[in-house]
């Protein structure tokens, strides 16, 4: 496949997290995704709030394993949005470049899907 014919169904966001400090930098329009202000530093935790909350303990011990062994994970959950309705999303990343002083980092790519799924009350009624 191409990059403009993946770019038609699908939004990509590269993000970087410092181990040490435990903040991810994500661009505009993830934070936007995950409904973060630009203002907010963002920790794992900022991040996952807005995940479905079935999924949020296996992500939470994705990144735990990913911060104490170079390691790549993969999962996807749908993001709830402030309006009801929910975005679906997948995640790749790997952590690497460990040091004794507990540093290392992680890098990723977050990929949503050109659609929203409908606030389920909506959905009913159509």
């Amino acid at each position: 496949m191409d990059q403009e014919m993946l770019a038609h169904y699908c939004e990509f966001n590269s993000w970087t997290a410092d181990l040490r400090t435990g903040i991810f930098n994500i661009s505009d329009e993830a934070r936007s995704h995950h409904g973060l202000s630009s203002d907010d530093n963002c920790g794992l935790l900022n991040l996952i709030r807005c995940y479905n909350p079935n999924d949020r303990h296996h992500i939470l011990e994705l990144f735990e394993t990913a911060s104490t062994s170079g390691s790549a994970f993969c999962f996807s959950t749908t993001v709830t949005r402030a309006d009801g309705s929910q975005q679906p999303m997948m995640c790749v990343g790997e952590s690497s470049n460990f040091a004794d002083d507990g540093g290392g980092s992680m890098a990723g790519v977050f990929v949503f899907p050109r659609f929203r799924i409908p606030f389920a009350e909506q959905a009913r009624k159509q």
